[in-house]
Order: C-alpha cells, then structure tokens, then sequence
C-alpha cells in the first residue's frame, strides 16, 4: 500500500508557501526543477547566493531569450537555489518561512560527476586524494538531506531526479501542484522546458574522463553513501513525489 504522505492532491497541501528553497547536491537537476518551477510560476529563481552574476534565472539565459517559453509575470523570486548547506543557510536568513524543495539524485552519478568537473584529474592519480575528495563530497551531499529533514514545521517537498527528468513523467506536473500553483502544466510542455533548461546549463570544460579513475570514485563513494540510504532519509518512494 503507498504511503499517504507520497500522495499529491490539493487537500494534502496544508500550507501555502510564497517562496521556496531549491536544495541539491551539484549535478542533481537543480536547473531543471528552476526551469519548470519558473515557467508555471511565473515568477524568477534566485540562483546561489554569491554567485548572482553567473547563476541567472534561467528565463534571463540566452536559450530562453531565444524562445520565450518562460514569460516573467512577476519580479518577486519564488525560490532560492541552494547547492550546499552553507548556501542554504545564507539563503534561509532571508526567507525564514519558504518551504524547501529537496532534489536527489543516485549519489554514484551526482558526485562522480562533480568531483570530475570541479577537481583536476591529476589530484585522483594517488588513492589518498579521491579518499578525501569523496568524504567531504558525501558530507556535503547529506548537508541538504539533513537540512530539509530538521525542517519539520514547513513545508517540505522531496522530488527525485530520475523521475523527474524521466519521459513523459508526471512529477513535474505533481510538483507544481504540490507548490500551490494554479497550473497544470502538459506533457508536450514538460518536455520543452526540460529541453530548454539542460539547453541551459553552463558547463565547465571537462578532461576526458578516465574510466580507472571513474570506478575508484564509486567505489569510494559506495562505501559510504548508497541511494537507498539517501531515500529513507528523505522519506521517499521511488516512483512518486513526497509532501511532508
């Protein structure tokens, strides 16, 4: 039988939150979630904190200008990104009562992938470096998790990358109904704004991966960290979207 705290209708949503916080670890579907979040809103993202200049709301980048799928209504930010839980904290400071959108993703693929983007591979070829690349990377991982778990007074929505971004899925549409918002978005519209968010995306230059490299990063990632740990913790069902 599915929990009925995974089951989104409109008299589960008890509160009505005018701004949220966007929290996941690096590679996770931030930008997409933005991407949907701003389009049936109406209303701009904040990216995170310090970062303004180069994390736009994603109505303001240069794909988007080009199609004008996101059409801005209304100035005032309706959520705030966070990737760590620093940001978070900086973000929080402002928006006390926001309610709080958890993403996650399998934690072999979200920091495999960033640690490849964000530390030189010449730090990976003595085993010590990935040990502790790995460690605070799952440290910081679980920073987000934890944070969206103390909140217990707000309102708090887990969304599970791999559904999210999935074909023909019906997360994004239960997310924006979850949020309080009026509306409904289709299938066919889902798909192009997912396709104009990952267009989006500003990557940093990779080196072409080394396959050794890659597998000693999982390993060291599982063994700390395995997804199933990572979903009890948030509560979630794969497969559907979880209100608390």
């Amino acid at each position: 039988m599915a929990n009925p705290e995974s089951r989104v209708t409109l008299t589960d949503i008890m509160t009505r939150c005018n701004c949220w916080h966007i929290i996941s670890y690096p590679r996770s579907g931030n930008h997409a979630v933005r991407a949907i979040v701003e389009r049936f809103s109406g209303r701009p993202t904040l990216g995170c904190p310090g970062a303004e200049r180069d994390d736009l709301p994603i109505y303001l980048r240069g794909p988007n200008q080009s199609l004008n799928l996101i059409k801005i209504r209304d100035q005032q930010c309706v959520a705030r990104k966070s990737h760590f839980l620093r940001e978070f904290i900086k973000h929080d400071a402002q928006e006390t009562e926001a309610g709080i959108i958890l993403i996650t993703r399998d934690p072999l693929e979200a920091i495999t992938s960033h640690i490849y983007a964000a530390v030189k591979p010449r730090l990976f070829r003595r085993r010590v470096k990935c040990f502790f690349a790995v460690r605070e990377a799952v440290d910081d991982y679980l920073g987000s998790v934890f944070a969206f778990r103390a909140m217990h007074e707000r309102k708090r929505i887990h969304v599970c990358y791999e559904d999210f971004i999935r074909p023909n899925s019906d997360v994004p549409a239960k997310l924006i109904q979850a949020m309080g918002l009026s509306a409904r978005p289709t299938e066919a519209e889902v798909a192009e704004t997912l396709s104009l968010a990952f267009g989006s995306l500003q990557r940093p230059g990779h080196a072409k991966r080394d396959c050794k490299v890659g597998e000693q990063i999982k390993n060291e990632i599982s063994k700390r960290l395995t997804y199933d740990q990572v979903l009890t913790l948030a509560r979630f069902q794969s497969g559907d979207l979880t209100v608390i």
